[in-house]
């Protein structure tokens, strides 16, 4: 009965001998306490990534060397001038002047066979002849 006794001291001197050591490495300070509150208060608040440049709209970003990073964004749409067609130009021009003297020749024509060889006899005289 004695060695039940004995080894049930035993037993319960080290439970309470690892209780302690578990209390006695559990505890720390108020201030450690503080501390690590908020440490991990600013670790919860601390954002993983970090934003250092926002561009809005259709926007084309290319890797460089050496980490840099290149943004390139349109500024304004790209306005067309509009450019006469110098061929064009000149075959208008062409069909004008070839319409134009044909019209003119086709007036001159006409004109021409309107006052042509017939003679017109004014006679004031023709009731008093008898």
């Amino acid at each position: 009965m004695q060695s039940i006794c004995e080894g049930l001291r035993i037993l319960v001197s080290y439970v309470l001998l690892a209780m302690l050591a578990v209390i006695l490495l559990s505890c720390m300070s108020e201030q450690e306490y503080y501390l690590r509150k908020k440490q991990l208060e600013n670790q919860a608040a601390h954002e993983p990534t970090f934003s250092p440049l926002t561009v809005e709209g259709p926007i084309k970003i290319e890797l460089l060397k050496g980490g840099k990073v290149a943004v390139t964004a349109p500024s304004q749409p790209f306005r067309e001038i509009p450019i006469p067609d110098g061929v064009k130009t000149q075959t208008d021009l062409i069909r004008h002047l070839v319409s134009v003297g044909a019209i003119s020749v086709v007036g001159w024509r006409a004109l021409d066979k309107a006052s042509g060889d017939t003679t017109t006899i004014n006679n004031n005289a023709g009731g008093a002849a008898q």
